[in-house]
């Protein structure tokens, strides 16, 4: 199993869930470029040679920032120069489906600098597809890209696509957590699993952060527990900007596990801390951009480099 799968298993059964119906739709289509993007795309003998791994966890009506990766058939990364990704819905019923968006998505690359990484593109869903009740339909991403011994080929995979947003969204506020901070903890490494806390990441709680008036970025991580590995760097880089932009925006690191420095590897018996719940989170790292006003100007699921994560910033700061 790949680690793109296996990052979903550190948040809980709701990750979990999610897991199971991404690996259901592993590799269960897969067609070669002079298919209809119209049709179901139909499975080749010995299966397809590469699948798309959708690692969003939350994604609903209207422009979504979709992450995917590319594996092979041994889990290895498959990295095209460019991937055009369709967003295919298919009524109810339905054999054929409808393409509602066509974008080029990006490959974003992950540190430690090398091939890991993920392909990321906006994307328009223009209503919820969750294949249950009142949205029964029925949402396909189509990756189509140059392959070795394929003129091109076109993979595809099923996700959910919900009426709203189960983690706050631009515009909306953001809730104010009574996180813990450096003055109500005996020591940082209570709060923190990084292996060595930055002050400046916890002199506020997000309440204090999104309520006086300044911007804040505020980013649950677990360093030490995070199994993409990104969760550490993403703290770094928040650490950096906290130190270049001291005074103009709060910043905060949130731990998602209670007691971090009490926890086992091995054991996978965690407590999430009570803002993972209020912030309706299920996959780490998450990343937030809040206004001065208190709400959400930006969000990045998984790792957001930080030239990306400064421009959400800036713009925060010059609205």
């Amino acid at each position: 199993m790949s680690k793109l799968l296996k990052s979903f298993l550190r948040i809980g059964p709701p990750a979990t869930a999610l897991l199971m119906g991404i690996a259901v739709s592993l590799g269960a289509w897969s067609c070669s470029a002079t298919a209809s993007p119209n049709d179901p795309l139909a499975q080749p003998p010995g299966g397809p040679p590469v699948s798309l791994v959708v690692t969003n966890s939350d994604l609903a009506v209207g422009e979504n920032r979709v992450s995917f990766g590319l594996v092979d058939r041994d889990y290895m990364p498959v990295r095209p120069e460019a991937v055009e990704l369709r967003a295919v819905y298919y009524e109810p019923g339905a054999a054929t489906g409808q393409v509602r968006h066509v974008t080029t998505a990006e490959f974003l690359e992950w540190p430690p600098e090398g091939r890991r990484g993920v392909f990321v593109a906006q994307v328009e869903f223009d209503q919820a597809g969750t294949a249950t009740g009142d949205t029964a339909g029925i949402w396909e991403l189509h990756a189509t890209f140059d392959y070795p011994e394929e003129d091109s080929l076109t993979i595809g995979t099923v996700v959910s696509v919900a009426s709203e947003h189960s983690v706050p969204f631009i515009g909306e506020p953001a809730p104010p957590s009574n996180t813990p901070t450096a003055e109500t903890a005996e020591n940082l490494r209570t709060i923190s699993s990084s292996p060595e806390p930055d002050p400046a990441l916890y002199q506020l709680s997000i309440a204090e952060a999104v309520g006086d008036g300044k911007p804040a970025v505020i980013t649950f991580a677990t360093p030490a527990f995070c199994v993409s590995a990104t969760c550490g760097p993403q703290v770094s880089d928040l650490s950096e900007l906290a130190h270049a932009y001291h005074g103009q925006a709060n910043f905060v690191h949130v731990e998602v596990y209670r007691d971090p420095h009490l926890i086992e590897p091995s054991n996978p018996a965690r407590e999430l801390v009570p803002a993972v719940a209020e912030w309706g989170l299920v996959s780490e790292p998450w990343t937030f951009v809040v206004g001065s006003d208190g709400t959400i100007g930006a969000r990045f699921e998984q790792y957001v480099p930080p030239a990306a994560l400064e421009s959400a910033l800036r713009s925060a700061l010059h609205p």
